[in-house]
């Protein structure tokens, strides 16, 4: 059974400051989820569950709560720079990680997501003068040494890793998340494919869906809209608030972008994924819950036109 699931990170982005401070993982958060149309959730460990807490004896509550609302964790997610370059911060960022694939095992939750990290400035990336390619080969060096052990632990507690393929991290593209399964062709290393982070490059996602389907382990559900005319006369790097009429192109929820949704879910079906669609809800021009909603209708009336059981 494929579940509709909300990517909690909406109670932190999409509400204000200090109401988005009241929420945690509750029969309160899980009840409101449940009237959005979700039956599934994907919960932010950086705000809004307890890592230390589910590890001492409180995994049982977390569980629970999930259960009473007919909801099932379809990932655990931690957006954080596993490559720092304050080794300092990196070591934290990493042993909080190890204990969020603990967590993850605990409760049961098949993925945890994040991101490659980078430590190195992005502009590394535009290799002019070329002698920067140098510093992205130790990029790379340093890359397998810091996930290795994190691969192997979780490969150890039976647990994936989701990596989002994001622009600004090491694995930003096809070509860069290629170069990281070549350093670390673990099978418990896959994507949390979140095509946005793709179609915005002008990066086919079909293409994704071809070259790794069968390492696709999670999914965040978001769309891409684009403003041809500024796309035309500033690409794709323009910058400005994200409602801005500026703006080149800008994140929207399911259906309202270019994103041939039919298509790229099958594609992904025939690839043998069976985890969640997650949505995302990073949509500048839609409200917390009139986009939550609208994207709940749009993928269950997704899967139900793709004969997809729910």
């Amino acid at each position: 059974m494929t579940r509709i699931s909300l990517f909690t990170n909406i109670f932190a982005y999409r509400l204000p400051p200090e109401e988005a401070k009241k929420w945690k993982w509750s029969d309160k958060m899980a009840e409101y989820i449940v009237k959005l149309g979700y039956d599934g959730v994907e919960l932010s460990a950086k705000r809004h569950i307890d890592i230390n807490r589910i590890l001492s004896g409180g995994a049982g509550e977390v569980r629970e709560i999930a259960e009473r609302h007919g909801l099932e964790i379809t990932a655990l997610a931690m957006h954080t720079n596993h490559l720092d370059p304050d080794i300092e911060r990196r070591k934290k960022n990493n042993e909080r990680f190890m204990k969020l694939i603990e967590a993850a095992s605990t409760l049961d939750v098949p993925v945890v997501v994040t991101l490659s990290g980078m430590q190195y400035p992005f502009n590394y990336f535009y290799p002019y003068p070329e002698s920067l390619l140098d510093q992205i080969e130790n990029a790379w060096e340093e890359f397998k040494e810091v996930w290795s052990p994190i691969v192997d632990h979780a490969e150890a507690h039976d647990v994936k890793i989701g990596i989002e393929v994001h622009y600004g991290n090491l694995a930003y593209n096809t070509q860069t998340a290629e170069r990281m399964f070549r350093e670390i062709p673990s099978k418990a290393l896959g994507l949390n494919f979140d095509p946005s982070h793709f179609v915005w490059q002008l990066i086919d996602p079909l293409v994704v869906v071809e070259k790794f389907g069968d390492r696709i382990y999670h999914f965040h559900a978001k769309d891409v809209e684009f403003n041809e005319k500024k796309l035309k006369e500033n690409g794709v790097l323009a910058t400005g608030k994200w409602n801005s009429p500026d703006r080149s192109w800008r994140f929207r929820i399911p259906g309202r972008g270019v994103i041939d949704w039919h298509k790229l879910v099958g594609a992904m079906i025939s690839k043998g994924y069976k985890g969640a669609l997650s949505f995302e809800h990073e949509d500048p021009l839609m409200g917390f819950e009139d986009g939550a909603r609208q994207a709940s209708i749009f993928l269950h009336n997704l899967l139900k036109e793709l004969n997809i059981k729910q």
